[in-house]
């Protein structure tokens, strides 16, 4: 399985060093007050809309604390064998501080 938890140190290195894919699994309303990019998809739509992201080779996944995120990854690491997952430790929150 393809699931890696990343510190916001790593994701920010990453970022930096390159163009990444990144998925936020919060609700649209928590998207709008504030994101770090990327696309939207709710938690509750992620494993049916793999299609929108089934061709990247990596996928970054953020939520509000990394619990949303870490469960989006799982599972999707699961289904979608060929990609790897990061899940961002500490989530959007976390990421503010820093």
């Amino acid at each position: 399985m393809n699931f890696i938890e990343i510190t916001i140190a790593e994701f920010k290195a990453k970022k930096d060093a390159k163009n990444l894919f990144l998925i936020d699994v919060r609700e649209e309303y928590e998207f709008e007050e504030f994101n770090l990019g990327g696309i939207n998809i709710p938690l509750s739509e992620v494993l049916s809309r793999t299609s929108e992201f089934e061709n990247q080779r990596e996928v970054f996944i953020c939520c509000s604390s990394g619990k949303r995120s870490k469960t989006a990854a799982y599972h999707l690491a699961d289904k979608l064998k060929n990609i790897t997952f990061y899940s961002l430790q500490g989530g959007v929150k976390e990421y503010l501080t820093q």
